[in-house]
């Protein structure tokens, strides 16, 4: 893939990080608007246009007539359709941009981008009216809707560089930069939750905000299913019998067996049971849930 659209995106934001040295960006100045700002915003969203018909068609959009491939209500409709772009979440991550408000450091910049009219996201909405009448519509050129533009630019330049990172170590996490080379944004990555024995991916409930996803390198994913496969098995072997006889107990005494109290007698009966003396089966388990390797892609919606 060409590195055209992310330099382009790149001389975008430095413009924007350079307007930061005249204005103080901080929630009471996202209003602030001039001439510069409004050609910005026409730049982005022209960038915003080309970027989005180019995924469109190399991500299987049906092919339409130029003057029908609109960028909103047909290539981001469809994109938003594969990916759940609608829902990814952009943090502002600045040293220069003076923010306290949630709602102006987690933005969702491609919420509505798919419509158009009233209806559009606010960026959109200034793109329009700035490119048929400046003068009259240019308080719509202002930080806010700039922002958040460049904010949609940079998703969709992640997914169009379609960048991974394989087979690191937990060691190696720590040390990655999750803005992928902005100096304004970061986006949020999507960290399972744990692994179970039928190997489907746990999602957590920010799934869908998340531009990238970590997931077991597939070596170290076959171990860990062995682990957990070989733990469950060994848990079942040395708890069902007992707890079995233990609901027995209790019911010949009269007395009700509730959810919380078999979920306290397995945890006692684990505690027991725990650390596992069987050296072979403790190293398959240790084996499998140390060391592990990982691999950090795009959420192109895979699970």
């Amino acid at each position: 893939m060409t590195q055209l659209y992310w330099q382009v995106y790149l001389n975008l934001e430095k413009e924007f990080i350079d307007l930061t040295d005249a204005i103080h960006v901080n929630d009471r100045q996202q209003s602030v608007y001039s001439m510069k700002i409004a050609d910005l915003i026409i730049r982005t969203v022209i960038e915003i246009e080309a970027l989005s018909k180019e995924l469109y068609l190399a991500n299987g959009g049906p092919v339409v007539p130029d003057e029908d491939m609109y960028f909103d209500t047909v290539c981001m409709a469809y994109l938003d359709r594969l990916w759940n772009l609608d829902m990814k979440v952009v943090l502002v991550v600045s040293p220069t941009i003076f923010f306290e408000k949630e709602e102006n450091t987690i933005l969702r910049p491609l919420h509505k981008a798919q419509k158009r009219g009233t209806s559009s996201t606010d960026w959109n909405k200034a793109y329009q009216a700035l490119k048929h009448n400046r003068v009259k519509e240019l308080s719509k050129g202002c930080i806010k809707n700039l922002l958040h533009g460049l904010a949609a630019l940079y998703v969709l330049n992640l997914y169009y560089a379609d960048k991974s990172i394989m087979n690191i170590s937990s060691k190696d996490k720590t040390s990655i930069n999750y803005s992928f080379g902005s100096s304004l944004f970061a986006v949020k990555v999507h960290i399972g939750d744990g692994i179970k024995a039928d190997g489907i991916y746990q999602k957590r409930a920010d799934y869908d905000e998340c531009v990238y996803i970590e997931d077991y390198e597939s070596k170290s994913k076959q171990k860990a299913l062995e682990a957990v496969a070989a733990m469950d098995d060994y848990v079942e072997r040395n708890t069902s019998s007992e707890l079995e006889r233990l609901v027995q107990e209790k019911e010949l005494r009269g007395e009700i067996v509730t959810e919380e109290w078999l979920i306290e007698e397995r945890n006692k009966l684990l505690n027991r049971i725990f650390p596992i003396k069987d050296y072979k089966l403790g190293k398959i388990i240790q084996d499998g849930l140390s060391g592990l390797h990982y691999d950090i892609v795009l959420n192109k919606n895979q699970h």
